[in-house]
């Protein structure tokens, strides 16, 4: 749709030009100690530099002219495209046309609430357009009692509205009021997070001059967006007076906008207890009547194949009955109702009725409540009897079970409701399993991919080069820190320990498991040190009234072990410094994005971050030299290595190479940042779950070409500027495998910054939590696929609700598992 295709072309483009010039270094690097003078090379490489900056401004610039090109009136068109096409698709799902549209009646709203008369002040009945004549406002107050039909009602109008729009006219879009926190958020900043959740290309800047904005919050103030609100009444009772101040101060008078509410719940919002009373200026109303006997008549026995249909003669008790004042002919006033009855009652196209149960039923309830609980408890039953045309099926009480916990799950309160998302269902889980999880995982493949790596190193190579299996993984530790704070970290550092234990020889137990034990607190904090330097304008210094305890007493452990393993002062001073450190800047884990998955990752370059990562390599890598030291004076130039060589040049050179590899991880958190996706996609669930699972590859590539460029030739000009040492090899042969043990710490810090910020990670917990502890579909995502296409549930945007809140409450109600 319009310039996505262009804007990719030249992404594109730039990441092939800076993947060739990566390689290319590399290349020249990997070659240069075979070469008589390996400076040279150096020289060489340092006038492509220069071009690189201008074929980057050049990129950036295309970009830039490619973002420009959308006019906010061109977006506009683009979004009403997706829109309609949602919502036909959606009208489908919920069969609003079949067999034909039902009558839809109305009358104009009383006086105390809305301030004009609405289209036909003496009522109408029919099609939708008939209250879109001409000259008909379009600041419309929808009211209707419970199950009157006001969302279908809606839909309707809104594609109506669609269907009259030219182009740049503003575009109509519902918004559910049930997932809005009037007290928390402003009505044009939630609709904003709305925008940009359900259509995520909404998400990306605006052109010139609103470049400091989103595209979605453009839209909303260039008044190209028609806000059709739903569900006023799904706001919990104690927030509906300040949610219509909020409304009333969001889309003023001459703001074209749709409210739809119940009657007796807006009646109370203008009303208040305390507080001046707000009312929404200019607002023309209309009352949703009840249906008319004769229509659902029609209707029910149409829909049943014709009134002589087999299947028709089921309905005459019924019909008979609405022409009294019965339970069931009181019930069936309602839209909700009738959809429900027909959904329980009449077969589908290919199915016999002889199976079905018979509407008679619905003639000896005792009262209307009776009749529309009763429809309520079959509809789950009636939406997963066996079809046909359906290759999989979910049996019926695992449905009612998963149902019931969803809608206990999305319950808000007694009047409230709240909205299912693959992406949220990480709230149904205890919040330190995805942490733990994630340790785990990020510690065995950190120990795996660190001994894998060294043990071929040492196979390919002339180098001297150790497995060492039992001192592998701590490079995962710190990526576990920089993923979810201490408790990832300590998860990593657990899995380590017993992977360390298993590999090590039985007689070097004891001090291997403090040693350990203390590299997983010191390590961990180091990776909560690095995610508070690459987070925020600058890294912030906390009042020590503020700082965080378990840093201190993490520190403070891991200082402890350290004596208690090497029985000297070795490891007290980093230990110390790092717990110091991460107790007053150290922030426990990425932040990850509440409000919608991640579609993919862009490089976030800036100065600023440049040189935050500079100074925390800085901090770090001096914390090295200061332990070299340390050792030098406790144990004499040939003692053994603990934490860093004895030897004070050799322990420069580690501490200049462990800064490298943490100032990489900075940047390589400070850098990759989420960016939403193409909007023609963004309203399918399954697409944003597989666009979400991509910036995982897309963190590890990054990270693998920065990380084996950076570090490599760190390590590269360690060797060639006289390092006695480098990753602990004594360096007497060719030196290509530098370069790919800087593929090690990039990789992981990849890793980590994708499995935090990558919703699809949290998800996957979620499922098997739910499948296990709840009993729900381990294929959650088709289960809710295939409960909006039974009609179950609805589909807004990218997220799910109950096809109404009576059905929603009436699944939560307390029952058996």
């Amino acid at each position: 749709m319009s310039d996505v295709v262009p804007r990719s072309r030249v992404r594109r483009a730039g990441i092939i030009y800076l993947t060739l010039l990566a390689a290319g270094t590399l290349g020249a690097l990997l070659l240069a100690p075979r070469l008589d003078d390996p400076a040279t090379v150096l020289a060489a490489l340092l006038p492509t530099w220069g071009g690189a900056y201008l074929a980057w401004t050049g990129y950036r610039a295309e970009r830039t002219e490619a973002a420009a090109g959308q006019t906010p009136e061109a977006v506009a068109d683009r979004l009403a495209v997706a829109v309609r096409h949602e919502w036909e698709g959606e009208a489908e799902v919920r069969r609003l046309t079949e067999p034909y549209p039902l009558p839809v009646g109305w009358r104009g709203a009383d006086p105390d609430l809305a301030e004009t008369p609405g289209p036909h002040p003496h009522g109408g009945r029919g099609e939708i357009t008939g209250v879109l004549t001409a000259g008909a406002p379009t600041r419309l107050l929808v009211l209707g009692d419970p199950g009157s039909g006001k969302t279908l009602f809606l839909v309707r109008l809104l594609l109506a509205l669609i269907e009259r729009r030219r182009t740049g006219e503003p575009v109509p879009v519902l918004f559910p009021l049930a997932s809005w926190d009037p007290t928390a958020l402003d009505l044009r900043d939630w609709m904003e997070r709305r925008l940009v959740q359900d259509h995520a290309d909404l998400g990306g800047p605006a052109p010139a001059p609103y470049e400091r904005l989103t595209l979605a919050r453009t839209l909303l103030d260039r008044r190209l967006i028609l806000p059709v609100l739903d569900g006023f009444d799904e706001l919990p009772a104690e927030t509906a007076a300040t949610a219509l101040h909020r409304i009333a101060r969001a889309l003023p008078a001459g703001r074209e906008m749709v409210l739809s509410s119940r009657p007796a719940e807006y009646r109370a919002a203008l009303r208040p207890r305390t507080g001046v009373p707000a009312r929404l200026a200019g607002l023309a109303g209309i009352h949703l009547e009840p249906l008319d006997p004769a229509d659902v008549a029609a209707y029910l026995l149409h829909d049943a194949g014709g009134p002589r249909a087999p299947a028709a003669r089921r309905w005459t008790p019924v019909v008979r009955a609405l022409r009294t004042d019965t339970p069931v002919a009181q019930a069936l006033t309602s839209p909700l109702m009738v959809s429900l009855a027909r959904t329980v009652y009449n077969p589908r196209p290919d199915e016999g009725h002889a199976v079905l149960p018979d509407p008679a039923d619905l003639v000896w309830l005792r009262d209307r409540t009776a009749v529309e609980h009763h429809l309520l408890d079959s509809f789950v039953d009636a939406a997963y009897r066996p079809h046909p045309r359906r290759s999989r099926h979910w049996p019926t009480a695992q449905a009612r079970l998963a149902l019931g916990f969803l809608a206990r799950h999305m319950e808000r309160g007694l009047d409230g409701a709240a909205e299912v998302a693959w992406w949220k269902l990480r709230h149904a889980v205890p919040a330190a399993l995805p942490k733990v999880l994630a340790g785990a995982l990020l510690g065995v493949v950190a120990w795996l991919f660190e001994g894998t790596v060294m043990t071929l190193t040492g196979q390919f190579t002339s180098q001297d080069v150790a497995a060492d299996w039992e001192q592998r993984g701590g490079l995962g530790i710190v990526a576990a820190g920089i993923c979810g704070g201490l408790v990832c970290g300590l998860a990593a550092g657990a899995a380590i320990t017993l992977l360390c234990v298993a590999a090590a020889a039985p007689g070097s137990l004891p001090e291997l498991l403090l040693s350990r034990l203390a590299d997983t607190g010191a390590l961990t904090l180091v990776g909560l040190i690095i995610s508070g330097f690459a987070f925020g304008a600058r890294p912030r210094l906390r009042r020590p009234s503020r700082w965080d305890r378990r840093a201190l007493l993490t520190g403070t452990l891991a200082a402890l072990c350290y004596v208690a393993a090497f029985g000297n002062a070795c490891g007290i001073a980093s230990a110390l410094l790092y717990g110091l450190t991460a107790a007053a800047i150290g922030t426990d884990g990425v932040p990850a994005d509440p409000v919608r998955p991640v579609a993919r990752l862009r490089w976030h370059w800036s100065a600023a971050g440049v040189a935050r990562g500079l100074l925390v390599g800085i901090l770090l890598g001096a914390s090295i030299v200061l332990e070299g030291l340390v050792a030098y004076a406790l144990l004499g130039p040939s003692g053994a290595e603990n934490i860093a060589p004895a030897d004070p040049v050799a322990a420069c050179w580690a501490g200049a190479q462990l800064a490298a590899v943490f100032t990489v991880s900075c940047l390589l958190v400070h850098g990759l940042r989420a960016v939403p996706v193409d909007l023609a996609a963004s309203a399918d669930e399954r697409a944003l779950l597989a666009n979400d699972r991509r910036t995982l590859g897309v963190c590890v590539l990054t990270s693998a070409v920065i990380g084996a460029v950076v570090i490599g030739a760190q390590g590269w000009c360690a060797v060639l500027w006289g390092s006695t040492r480098v990753w602990g090899a004594q360096p007497t042969g060719g030196y290509p495998w530098m370069f790919v043990v800087g593929l090690i710490p990039a990789l992981l810090t990849g890793l980590a910054v994708g499995i935090r910020q990558a919703a699809w990670g949290h998800y996957a917990v979620a499922r098997c939590y739910l499948a296990v502890r709840r009993g729900l579909p381990y294929d959650l995502m088709g289960f809710l696929a295939d409960a909006h296409d039974r009609g179950v549930l609805r589909r807004v945007g990218a997220v799910h609700q109950f096809r109404h809140v009576a059905l929603q409450h009436r699944l939560a109600e307390p029952g058996p598992e």
